[in-house]
Formats: C-alpha cells, structure tokens, sequence
C-alpha cells in the first residue's frame, strides 16, 4: 500500500511539474488506514512533493469502512485539511449507510461491480438513481464501475451518476 500510494505521489509531483495536473484514485487496505503511523507518513510524503490540493483520493473499501467506521473517519478526517479526498469503494447500499455517509469525509462513492452488471432490472436502475440522488444531496460525486458498453453508459447518466469507469472506450 505504501508503495502504491509512493508511486502516486512521484506520478502526481511528476504531472504537476510539468504543467500537467491530474488527479489519481489508490485503494488502500483497512490494515494499511488503520495503521497507527499511516497518517504522519502520508501527510510528510505529501509535503516533501508539494502536491496540490484534491489531486489524491484514497480509495475504501465500503465492508472496511463499515467494520472500522471509527477508526477510518480518524484517519480521512486527520488528512482532509492536507487536501486527500476520499472515495467510498465496492458500494453496495444497505440500511445502515446513512451514518456513514453523515460520518465519513467522502468526495466520491465509486459502485459496487454488482449493481452496474445488472443494468437491466428496474429496481436495480431506481436503487442507482435513489443512490445518486442522496449522494449529490450531500455534495459527492458518483462513479459507475465496470462499463463496457454504451447502453450501460446511457443507463447510468440518465440515473445521474458523474463518471463511468471501465472498457467502453478503450480496453
């Protein structure tokens, strides 16, 4: 994980440098988040490069997040005035989803594979569009996981998601 989150740093110093900023998404493990000098570490990488604000989004697993909700708002929350944004990963809505999204400091949630593979049932079409509509209420942006083909991609800006993600384009 350090090493992923090195290699986005190197690459976002790099861009910028060149006149060329970009903004890069790293998944990290809960063990890696919730490890005790994980904040310090990244906050000193983060000011070694000059990285500019919003150019990094942490990437957390929606289970982890659920599991460890305390502990991750500690850790996003510790980092967001160093200007790390984070995304809410593999999400799949449940019942108890309010709180964490009243309690984490998320800029992104990004679909769970399941929900944009099955495109085709209604319900499931709503289930986006409910999801969507909550989340822009609360000022975060979502992302479609997974699409390779336009029907899905017009399928979910009509939901009023904000980004696809996969083969569509290009493989």
């Amino acid at each position: 994980d350090r090493w992923s989150i090195g290699k986005a740093v190197a690459t976002l110093a790099e861009r910028q440098a060149g006149g060329d900023p970009i903004k890069l998404f790293v998944n990290q493990s809960s063990i890696t988040l919730l490890d005790e000098g994980q904040s310090d570490w990244l906050k000193n990488l983060l000011k070694a490069h000059s990285i500019p604000q919003n150019s990094l989004v942490i990437e957390i697993n929606h289970n982890d997040a659920l599991l460890n909700q305390q502990s991750i708002r500690e850790f996003c929350q510790g980092l967001i005035y160093d200007g790390v944004q984070f995304c809410l990963s593999r999400y799949n809505p449940r019942n108890d989803d309010a709180d964490l999204f009243e309690s984490l400091p998320i800029s992104y949630v990004k679909l769970a594979d399941r929900l944009t593979s099955d495109l085709a049932r209604q319900e499931v079409r709503d289930q986006i569009k409910a999801l969507a509509d909550g989340a822009h209420r609360r000022g975060v942006e979502v992302i479609g996981n997974c699409i390779e083909d336009a029907q899905s991609a017009a399928t979910l800006w009509m939901s009023g998601i904000d980004f696809i993600q996969g083969k569509l384009v290009h493989s």
